[in-house]
């Protein structure tokens, strides 16, 4: 997404104190307006660190704001990524984020095809010359869910290398965890000292949220039948720019069924996409970018 495809002149729900200069460094996307949808240019992917550091602050602040609303966030990542610097961090935290896997697919993407016999040979001939072979474009993209609740220590260890994904859905839709009383002798024990069951009873409740299901109904609805689509914990979209600016509104309307805010690293639009259920959001985003600016922190461009 460019600067140009995004910046069109001032929108008639801003009034005319509020222009769209107040919006930036964000830029929105005029061309639509039954939704809010915005872009952040960022200079490269990995981000850099002071980029990196501004936007956690907003995304701090902009999940307080949508915790009034009673919508809690919930981060992904893609799992190409674990295979890059972040690795260590990813394996390390496993434990404590607890990280599920799902199907992540663009709006009408198919799954890989199984490849013939005759497109494996030429696979194991092609290899690169330190002997590895490429098999992502045989397999869909997968990204783990963050199923644990320390969302903000998640985007501090995985935001900025590019593959995190970000949603805002309804906080206390899952069925409560039953209340479980542990055996004095097991809840004493030395190995159990750092094991706090209750919040992983919370996770496991976390895991019957109706947004996992619903992702599976909207966004695998165009899939065949089969292993992937049956079993899948949820089924999600990596949206760029072109998919919200060509989608219809009934199309767009569907997607934010689930959720009503989404967040990507997008490497696609050399930026950071945020879209909002509310098409009136301007304001708000007003309002949270002053309080940034008020504590002197501006956007490095």
């Amino acid at each position: 997404m460019t600067q140009e495809l995004i910046s069109t002149p001032a929108r008639r729900r801003l009034t005319a104190v509020r222009s769209l200069r107040q919006l930036e460094p964000f830029h929105r996307a005029n061309t639509i307006d039954d939704i809010s949808l915005y872009w952040l240019p960022v200079s490269e992917f990995p981000i850099k660190f002071r980029q990196r550091e501004w936007i956690l602050k907003f995304i701090a602040r902009l999940d307080e704001d949508l915790k009034q609303e009673k919508q809690t966030s919930e981060n992904f990542l893609l799992l190409k990524y674990t295979r890059t610097d972040l690795n260590e961090r990813f394996v390390n935290t496993m434990f404590d984020y607890r990280p599920m896997t799902g199907m992540l697919l663009a709006p009408n993407q198919q799954l890989p095809a199984v490849p013939t016999s005759m497109e494996i040979k030429k696979l194991t001939e092609s290899h690169s010359s330190d002997g590895l072979l490429n098999l992502d474009h045989l397999v869909p993209e997968y990204c783990a869910w963050f199923a644990g609740e320390q969302q903000p220590q998640q985007r501090q260890d995985f935001f900025g290398a590019g593959g995190m994904l970000m949603l805002w859905i309804d906080a206390g839709q899952e069925p409560a965890g039953p209340k479980i009383e542990l055996p004095r002798v097991l809840a004493t024990h030395p190995a159990m000292k750092d094991t706090n069951f209750d919040a992983m009873i919370r996770k496991g409740a976390r895991l019957q949220h109706p947004f996992l299901a619903k992702s599976r109904e909207i966004f695998a609805a165009h899939l065949p039948d089969g292993p992937a689509k049956k079993h899948s914990m949820f089924v999600l979209p990596r949206f760029n720019s072109s998919h919200f600016l060509d989608a219809s509104p009934d199309d767009r309307q569907r997607w934010f069924e689930i959720f009503s805010a989404y967040c990507i690293e997008s490497e696609q639009d050399r930026g950071i996409l945020l879209a909002f259920r509310d098409p009136d959001f301007d304001e708000r985003m007003i309002a949270l970018l002053e309080e940034i600016k008020k504590n002197g922190d501006e956007y490095p461009l």
